[in-house]
């Protein structure tokens, strides 16, 4: 074994109390265990508050709407309904007023949805075949989520107004009533009353 020299380390008096931060009954690291539990505690506290507000954000601000009333509330409806997840309209609509088509504001490129709630199969595929004639290019069928007696053409905004008007001439609906709580931003339902006419 070597021996070195002794220096100012090695001279350590033999009883003594003194006891180093890095003990676990030194007071350095009793005021840092302090220290950090409390402000672990904050930081805890801090990230459940965060989670719940999130929470709380989503499940308010972040709803699907539920399923609305019909537009029609004298509709009966049958065991045999075709089902779908596409919502019905509600009771906030507006009827367009009647007015001649300016062929310029027709968005022959905006999707349409066409929804079949005769109970009829292929009522929509027939009406879909109708408006590619009449030029529209971006159509998508499905079926409603409830039978109608009476077909509407519903729209989102007025922006959509003329391409609705276009596609109910098109199609012989009558009925076309603005609302926003339409699955596409324009939604035509097919009713019973489309399917004996044809």
């Amino acid at each position: 074994m070597t021996n070195y020299p002794r220096d100012e380390f090695d001279r350590v008096p033999e009883f003594n109390t003194r006891v180093g931060s890095h003990h676990a009954h030194g007071w350095a690291q009793s005021a840092a265990a302090k220290s950090a539990g409390g402000s672990l505690r904050w930081v805890i506290i801090a990230a459940v508050s965060v989670l719940i507000i999130g929470a709380i954000s989503f499940f308010v601000f972040n709803q699907q709407p539920a399923s609305p009333t019909a537009a029609e509330p004298t509709a009966t409806t049958t065991a045999s309904e075709e089902t779908s997840s596409s919502p019905t309209p509600s009771e906030t609509e507006e009827p367009s007023p009647s007015f001649s088509i300016d062929e310029s504001e027709v968005l022959y490129g905006q999707r349409v949805g066409i929804y079949n709630a005769s109970g009829v199969r292929g009522s929509a595929g027939t009406a879909q075949e109708q408006l590619v004639e009449e030029g529209f290019t971006n159509l998508r069928t499905g079926d409603w989520s409830r039978l109608e007696t009476e077909s509407a053409v519903y729209y989102a905004s007025n922006a959509y107004e003329m391409t609705a008007q276009k596609t109910a001439a098109a199609l012989g609906i009558e009925a076309v009533l603005q609302t926003s709580n339409i699955p596409d931003r324009i939604s035509i339902v097919i009713g019973s009353d489309v399917t004996e006419e044809q």
